[in-house]
This record gives structure tokens, C-alpha cells and sequence, in this order.
């Protein structure tokens, strides 16, 4: 079972940076997942939320602030003890810090439609100049924009699903995905093996516990997503 670094490793360093993965990587984390949306100038930027409150204490949304002015806030808020500043990071500054990445989720953050179409073309210029055609997979919940990445590129792509009655398999297959990526508290028996049926591969978020991760890879889900990398390689090491 892969181990995949949530938001490089958002329990052990400031999430969503460069330092962040690059922490994760030093302690063995080679697969990582992360956020993407855009800002007020259209470059992609590594992002969870919508507002800068929670990471960095600031009212402010992320689509309203350019990336140069981004890149100079510090989004350590909710990292305590961590000793330097971290400043919020383009796409291309967090791929180009650990070339050695062997696998990549890039789940895209809902947007306008307008958006996301914006972001697609750049995420395939991104992909093509540093060659990550193999390694990267495209997640999100907006099916839409799934569909989109389909329709026009050979990109992988991943459908996240948080709720059952949404029909995640259901819907992963319609779309043509490569991979589902369920909520953990969905990885039931039942559903995995549906997914399993349909060649989809599964990943689960966000996982913690110990205990949790061998359920999962009992079940055979081939990769957790987890804020704790370092701590699930101990009991799950690098293949």
C-alpha cells in the first residue's frame, strides 16, 4: 500500500508548502497529494481553502490576491512550533523543489467554469515541461471538470467523493477515471471490491490511525492519503 503525503505533511509541517514537501521527502515520502486553485492573475497556486484565515490569519480569499503578493505571506497559523516562515506556493515552486516525486495527486478546487478551463491548459503546460505525463493524476469533486480533462487529454484522472449516496463508483466509471478517491469512512468491503470490478484503482483521505491503515490495506486499497507520512512508513515502508 502507497503511502501519500496529505498536503506534503499537514500534521508534521506547514501544509501546502515547499518546506512542507520537502520536509515529507526527507523523512521517505516520495507520493504526495495537493490543492489547486488560482489567483487574482490566473497562476496556479498550492491552496486548501478558499481564505487565507486558518493558515495565515488573513480575511482575505486566495482568488483575490496576485501570486507574487501571495508568495510573501506566511501560512505556518496552524503549524505550531514550526521555527521559520512559509510562504504560500506556486504549483511550479513545490514540483521543481522535490524532482524526485514518484507519484502526484493534483485535486482541483472548485471554481467557474471559466476558471477551470484556465486551469486545465495550464496544468497541461506544467505537466508537459516537466514530463509528469506518468506520474500525475487530476482529482476532483466537480465532475465537470473531470469530464473536461477527459474529453481533451490522455491525463489521468480521479473522482473524490466524500458522500455515499452520491454514487461514487457509479460515477467514476461513467466518467471513465482511473482512480476513485473515497473517503475514508466510505472504504466499505462492498465498495472497494465494486471498484476493484471496474479497474478502478482506490486511494483513501484522510487517514491518521494505524490501526485504520491496516484495515485499508486489508481490504487491498492500493494507497492511503495521510497527514502523517512519516509515521505510516514505519508500519507500511517505501516499496
Amino acid at each position: 500500500m502507497i503511502i501519500i503525503g496529505h498536503r506534503g505533511a499537514r500534521k508534521e509541517a506547514p501544509e501546502n508548502t515547499v518546506e512542507g514537501f520537502v520536509y515529507a521527502q526527507r523523512h521517505g515520502c516520495f507520493h504526495f497529494e495537493l490543492d489547486i486553485q488560482l489567483s487574482s492573475d490566473l497562476e496556479l497556486v498550492v491552496y486548501h481553502d478558499t481564505t487565507l484565515k486558518r493558515t495565515s490569519g488573513i480575511r482575505r480569499t486566495v482568488k483575490s490576491i496576485s501570486l507574487t503578493e501571495l508568495e510573501k505571506i506566511d501560512a505556518r497559523l496552524n503549524t505550531p512550533g514550526w521555527p521559520f516562515p512559509c510562504y504560500i506556493s506556486s504549483l511550479e515552486s513545490i514540483v521543481s523543489a522535490i524532482p524526485d516525486t514518484i507519484s502526484w495527486q493534483f485535486e482541483i478546487k472548485p471554481d467557474s467554469q471559466y476558471r477551470m478551463k484556465i486551469i486545465f491548459i495550464k496544468l497541461q503546460e506544467l505537466i508537459e515541461r516537466y514530463q509528469l505525463f506518468e506520474r500525475v493524476t487530476i482529482t476532483s469533486s466537480n465532475q465537470r471538470f473531470l469530464h473536461m480533462v477527459k474529453v481533451n487529454s490522455k491525463l489521468k484522472i480521479g473522482l473524490v467523493a466524500e458522500f455515499g449516496f452520491t454514487n461514487p463508483v457509479n460515477n467514476a466509471v461513467k466518467l471513465g477515471c482511473d482512480l476513485l478517491v473515497l473517503n475514508e469512512k466510505l472504504a466499505s468491503v462492498s465498495r472497494v471490491n465494486r471498484a476493484f470490478e471496474h479497474n478502478l484503482s482506490v486511494s483513501c483521505w484522510t487517514v491518521n490511525s494505524v490501526p485504520r491503515m491496516t484495515e485499508l490495506s486489508l481490504l487491498g486499497v492500493q494507497s492511503i492519503i495521510t497527514d502523517l507520512p512519516s509515521l505510516a512508513l514505519k508500519y507500511f515502508p517505501a516499496q
